[in-house]
Parts: C-alpha cells; structure tokens; sequence
C-alpha cells in the first residue's frame, strides 16, 4: 500500500470496440502483471485459507472441547462469526467509500489494519477454556476480517481496466477458493501430527 503506484487511469472518453475482445488469458495478464493485484489476489487467498480452515474445524474443535452435540457446534461456529462478518461489512463499506475518495491508498489500509486486528481472534478462539471467549474469538474475526471483504473488489478494480474487471475477479475468486481448498486437508495432516 504505501509504496505501490498502479492505479489504473479512467479515460472519459474509452470506447468499445470489437479488438477490445477479452480472451481467457487476459484476466491472468491482468492480475498477474500488476502488483497490486497480485498482492490482493495473495491477500484474498490467505484469508480463503484460513476462513475454510476455521470453518472446516471449529465444529470438530467445539465438539471435542466443549462436549457439545455437532448440530450445537456447527450452528454456534457458523453464528457469531457471519453475524458479525455482517455487520462488519455494512459499516466498513461505508467507511471505505468516505476515506476512499479522499486518499485511494485507505481502502488498502484498512484491507491490512482488518487483518491485522483479526489475527489475535483466531488465537482467541483456539487457546480458549471457556465457551464465551471462543464466541467472542469467533464474533471479532468475523468483524475484523469486513475490513479485508469490503474493499477485495473496489482495490482490485481500482489497478485493472475496466474491460478486465469481470476476468480479473474470476481469477482471484478462483486462486483464492483453489487454495482455500486445501486448508482442511493441511490442517488435517497437522493435526495428525499435532
């Protein structure tokens, strides 16, 4: 954030026209070839990465720990941390659009502060003895982590033309659920070990 300077210049006056055709590789260009995308796109899949990871385990972490039934486990692992992601949103969204037209480089920032205040939650949830800490554990990370969701797209289209958009969101959506994939297997193999 503070030292990249891609930002993509809108013309007034851009037309369509037919060469303006975008092929399957362009949105890989696109994203690829601007460092700002590149670190977004890295950004969007980790936090894919941990988010299925947390989700994928909680249950089984509730269940184990706090002797509840799954049913119980998977309901309250889900609730607080989406009704708080929520919330988040909303009131990030808005705060973006407020601070993002006077200084580009806020949306970025709050992307960094988000995580960064999120992270401390996710050691929360897992080092807890009490049920109410986890809940609160889970509540923050999904409160924290808006600041990140809220702006993964404004950032993106910000350094990518416009005719890229569509293509470029593709390819982030699908690096960063293709290595969300992995988290339950990668956790898995650590907890075998653990």
């Amino acid at each position: 954030a503070f030292r990249l300077k891609d930002r993509y210049e809108r013309k007034n006056n851009e037309e369509k026209s037919a060469k303006d055709d975008v092929s399957l590789l362009d949105g890989f260009r696109a994203i690829f070839t601007t460092p700002t995308a590149c670190f977004v796109t890295f950004g969007f899949a980790s936090l894919i990465f941990v988010l299925t990871g947390y989700l994928t385990w909680m249950p089984t972490y509730m269940h184990e720990n706090f002797n509840m039934s799954l049913s119980d486990a998977g309901f309250q692992s889900m609730l607080w941390t989406h009704c708080f992601a929520a919330v988040g949103v909303l009131l990030a969204g808005r705060a973006a659009d407020k601070l993002g037209t006077k200084r580009i480089e806020w949306r970025m920032y709050m992307q960094a502060i988000g995580l960064i205040i999120a992270a401390p939650f996710i050691m929360l949830m897992g080092n807890s003895s009490e049920m109410i800490w986890v809940c609160v554990g889970l509540a923050g990370f999904g409160f924290f982590r808006a600041l990140f969701d809220a702006n993964t797209y404004v950032v993106l289209y910000d350094v990518i033309p416009p005719k890229f958009h569509s293509s470029a969101s593709g390819v982030m959506i699908m690096v960063g659920f293709g290595t969300g994939a992995l988290a339950p297997v990668v956790l898995g193999a650590v907890k075998q070990y653990a």
